[in-house]
């Protein structure tokens, strides 16, 4: 499917939007590190807020210190997208547990499956947040057909602590 949208991301206070240099090196829960970078984003600013506040949180409460971060918008055209969080997206279920849990096996889980959807073609995935019940992210692999992924300055910049 072709995925239009204006996402949000945080990102550190003053880094370009679009700018892709710690992704290419960095590993999460949809891409691995030093194989193939991962852009994320969230459809919605309330969901890129959630997703900055988990990444400020360790799993046992404490503060993390990241530094200042802005969140900014990307108007984004990709195809194809293969959407997670639609039961008939030909891959998994998308209330299956691992697309939001927080051990190792699950994020391997999610590795695995970006990894298959990569060799499938799609140059993007829609998933379920594991920030926010509801909300949904958008991983951009931007190692994909350049023809495929056009990424533009979406016009907001909000800085946040």
């Amino acid at each position: 499917m072709r995925f239009r949208a204006k996402v949000w991301r945080h990102i550190p206070a003053g880094a370009h939007p679009r700018d892709v240099e710690a992704i290419l090196r960095s590993g999460g829960r949809w891409n691995r590190p030093d194989v193939y970078g991962c852009l994320y984003a969230a459809l919605t600013l309330e969901g890129a807020i959630a997703e900055l506040d988990k990444v400020k949180n360790r799993k046992d409460g404490t503060p993390r210190e990241i530094g200042p971060r802005d969140l900014v918008s990307i108007q984004v055209d990709l195809e194809p997208v293969v959407d997670l969080t639609d039961p008939n997206n030909g891959y998994v279920d998308p209330h299956e547990a691992f697309l939001t849990g927080d051990t190792d096996k699950d994020k391997e889980k999610c590795r695995a499956l970006a990894d298959q959807i990569r060799i499938d073609g799609a140059v993007a995935i829609i998933v379920p947040s594991a920030a926010a019940r509801g909300e949904k992210n958008l991983a951009i692999y931007i190692d994909g057909p350049a023809g495929s992924i056009h990424l533009a300055d979406g016009g907001d910049h909000i800085p946040r602590g």
